[in-house]
């Protein structure tokens, strides 16, 4: 290895801290909530952001999130803590997340997301994908440090990242809203690009920023603000 393991660790957070970004700004407030529309020329890197990293059917996305919504810790939820257990929840998300986007009931929720012209013929397999994204690392870096940093991204975006939105903050926290479900955590809104803050988000699904109290911090906002300020982004 030409450098320490720590730097390809490093570079591994790094990488899921990015698809953590453009899950919640492009996959959740965009698509999903379509509280932010980004220019089309964003819009495609952000596509093939996701593409590379997650493999992440766009539709399928949206469609288990809004299901999640409209069952919120209620039976018919894919991935309540309150209902599964917390551990089943926090542990094994990525696998709850595979079978609701499999099941035709959650699929019709994501009925009204329209692939572009990019998802339906670049960005169509999943798995190519995640292939050129691993065989990129391996060009750049090497086998060995390719593992680490494909397998550091794996593990936080699958197995830690999203499982603290759908586990832990439907668990424990404080809340701003007390009629609301779910919970606020400033650290895990911190490093899951403002999703922490979860409370804040079922209060007012549709609103683009997830911040209500000064003390509180959404990433995910700061990059619209930017994007916004660039003429790449405008608030739907």
């Amino acid at each position: 290895m030409a450098h320490p393991i720590w730097m390809y660790l490093l570079f591994g957070v790094a990488v899921s801290e990015g698809a953590s970004l453009l899950t919640t700004v492009y996959l959740h407030r965009g698509s999903t909530h379509r509280s932010v529309t980004f220019n089309p020329v964003l819009e495609f890197f952000m596509q093939l952001g996701l593409w590379l990293t997650t493999g992440i059917d766009r539709k399928e996305w949206v469609a288990v999130h809004l299901c999640h919504h409209a069952h919120a810790d209620q039976i018919g939820d894919p991935h309540s803590p309150l209902l599964l257990g917390f551990w089943k929840v926090q542990l094994g998300n990525f696998f709850l997340y595979r079978r609701a986007a499999r099941d035709p009931k959650v699929l019709w929720y994501g009925r009204n997301i329209m692939p572009t012209f990019a998802e339906r013929t670049i960005f169509r397999s999943e798995l190519l994908g995640l292939v050129i994204g691993v065989a990129f690392l391996w060009f750049s870096f090497g086998f060995w440090p390719m593992l680490i940093i494909a397998g550091t991204h794996v593990f936080l975006y699958l197995f830690f990242l999203n499982n603290l939105i759908n586990g832990w903050c439907h668990a424990r926290g404080y809340k701003n809203f007390s009629s609301d479900v779910a919970f606020n955590n400033r650290f895990i809104a911190w490093i899951t690009m403002g999703e922490g803050l979860h409370n804040n988000h079922h209060h007012k699904p549709g609103r683009p920023s997830l911040r209500y109290k000064w003390s509180e911090v959404d990433p995910g906002w700061i990059f619209i603000k930017i994007m916004c300020l660039c003429r790449l982004a405008r608030i739907s």
